[in-house]
């Protein structure tokens, strides 16, 4: 479909007002041939919050287009993929977003539906096609239904999948792990809800709190939390572009973050706020 055809479709006057933002927001973004980092945060900045509010028709017909797109934006395919397989199938099978990790969970999440589905992608992971394999042959109508019921020997070989790098990584840890060096786990995990848990651990706070030091633009409670834990200067900008990798496009605005994280101390209406559950 033509960006023209997306425009139009998106104009429809039968759609609601966040169907009709949510579609033309999409459109514009498929006609992109290559998004800058700052497109494809506002993107999903702009789509994310509208998607709970969508119909499920426009939902199919963002899953779809985005299914399409050569640089679609990552944390908004992952989003729509946890809707169900009927809304999401055009991205399980063919979206360029999903790494084999995202591919694994959302089987652990959603069971033999979504499995059936990322079965069709072309060059799947061997070790992926044969867990699926593995469910289709011992599916029953409730293991269909619900992935809490696949049976015991199933979840164990996809968390033994899953956990592989993660436990390499605990190995290789000193006894007494720094804040730092779980921050730095997490981060390169590429997974944002493990570098979430772990803020939150560190910071005795739940982890909706934790995320919103994560999306926050100006990153300044997020410093301050990095100061409050010990992290060097350049240990907090890996975390911190890890985070947020869209605002360090350019040498410059590396520099202005080292520069800040050296120069201010730590924001006192934070530290205050998280007292001594930080080291």
């Amino acid at each position: 479909m033509s960006s023209v055809e997306f425009r139009q479709f998106a104009a429809s006057s039968e759609s609601t007002k966040s169907d009709r933002l949510l579609r033309a927001a999409v459109s514009a973004f498929c006609s992109i041939l290559r998004p800058s980092r700052q497109e494809v945060a506002q993107i999903e900045d702009l789509a994310t919050p509208l998607l709970s509010h969508a119909s499920r028709e426009t939902l199919r017909f963002v899953a779809a287009a985005l299914s399409e797109c050569l640089n679609p934006p990552p944390s908004l395919v992952r989003r729509l993929c946890d809707e169900p397989v009927d809304i999401c199938a055009p991205l399980l099978v063919r979206s360029t977003a999903l790494r084999d990790i995202d591919l694994l969970a959302l089987i652990g999440r959603h069971g033999l539906g979504h499995a059936l589905a990322i079965e069709r992608r072309p060059d799947l992971d061997p070790r992926i096609a044969n867990l699926v394999a593995s469910l289709k042959a011992r599916s029953a109508p409730e293991a269909a239904a619900t992935p809490s019921s696949m049976l015991p020997a199933t979840l164990e070989k996809l968390r033994a999948m899953m956990m592989p790098a993660a436990a390499a990584r605990s190995a290789r840890w000193p006894e007494a792990p720094t804040p730092y060096l779980k921050l730095r786990a997490a981060a390169l995990s590429g997974n944002p809800a493990i570098l979430r848990a772990t803020i939150s651990s560190l910071c005795a706070i739940d982890e909706h709190a934790a995320a919103g030091l994560l999306a926050d633009p100006t990153m300044a409670a997020f410093k301050a939390v990095l100061k409050r834990l010990g992290l060097t200067a350049e240990e907090a900008y890996l975390i911190a572009c890890a985070a947020q990798p869209h605002r360090f496009g350019t040498a410059a605005t590396i520099r202005t973050f080292v520069e800040d994280y050296l120069a201010e101390a730590a924001d006192p209406a934070t530290a205050a706020r998280l007292g001594s559950a930080l080291p």
